[in-house]
């Protein structure tokens, strides 16, 4: 997985990562966040290197399947440009950092 992959994977953790098991989690962070090898978490749970990898689709599946169907993150980028777009004409820049501070804190 390279490092786009990863970034996008933790945004996907930031807005779905709830409705993951608790065991997907933690592989997760641990391979996303902690950056290990799927051998690294393999040895540090104690359980097979499949098993990590198995874990680790199901998981990065389950998040781009809630994304398909309920595409917050590309509707907060979306949000995000048009903040951006209208900044300099029609909003000062206080309310832009309160607008995107809303869309951060969630």
């Amino acid at each position: 997985m390279n490092i786009e992959e990863r970034v996008y994977v933790a945004i996907l953790m930031k807005y779905y990562g709830n409705l993951l098991t608790n065991k997907q989690k933690e592989v997760l962070s641990m391979y996303v966040d902690n950056n290990l090898s799927l051998q690294e978490v393999s040895e540090e749970l104690d359980i097979s290197r499949q098993a990590v990898k198995d874990t680790l689709d199901k998981a990065i599946n389950t998040l781009n399947k809630t994304e398909e169907s309920l595409k917050f993150i590309s509707r907060d980028k979306k949000l995000i440009k048009f903040i951006n777009s209208k900044a300099n004409k029609e909003i000062d820049e206080i309310t832009k950092k309160e607008l995107l501070s809303i869309l951060e804190d969630e």
